[in-house]
């Protein structure tokens, strides 16, 4: 069924009046509550846990959400090895196969999603340090980019 134009923008604009209204309604009845979103608002800017000190609940669901086809596979693993981030940053091809993940392309994608982490770790430290110092890494001549550059060669 076709609907005319100006009957879809008058249901489009009805809809819209319906939203605001209601939004409306409700910062007026939720504003004993905005002190509370402030507080939550100010936690979100918050740098998240170290990767050092995650426990391995932390360390599943971080399993879960970068190795997705692999989770349902290996967390059973993860959990009896009680792999902690601590842990974690340590492993390699050979550790994961001692761990019990025989299949090489597995394992792979797995190291793969762990060197990015140790990346991204590496990357918030090195910015920690240039904040504390107030300038860049032990010599001013040397920029974050250059930094970052290097921590991925490590890596890859």
């Amino acid at each position: 069924m076709v609907m005319e134009e100006s009957t879809f923008r008058k249901v489009r604009t009805d809809r819209t009046t319906k939203t605001e209204t209601t939004n409306m309604t409700n910062k007026n009845s939720v504003s004993s509550t905005s002190s509370a979103k402030d507080d939550n608002s100010a936690n979100t800017n918050a740098r998240p846990k170290l990767v050092f000190f995650w426990t391995n609940a932390e360390v599943l669901k971080w399993l879960r959400r970068h190795c997705e086809e692999y989770h349902t596979l290996y967390a059973s693993l993860f959990l009896e090895n009680d792999i902690t981030g601590r842990s974690l940053l340590k492993m390699n091809d050979s550790t994961l196969e001692r761990m019990g993940i025989k299949e090489k392309s597995h394992r792979a994608v797995i190291c793969t999603e762990i060197l990015k982490l140790k990346l991204k770790s590496d990357i918030l430290e090195l910015k920690d340090l240039q904040k504390k110092k107030g300038e860049t890494l032990c010599d001013s001549s040397v920029s974050l980019e250059k930094a970052r550059l290097y921590l991925y060669l490590k890596y890859i």
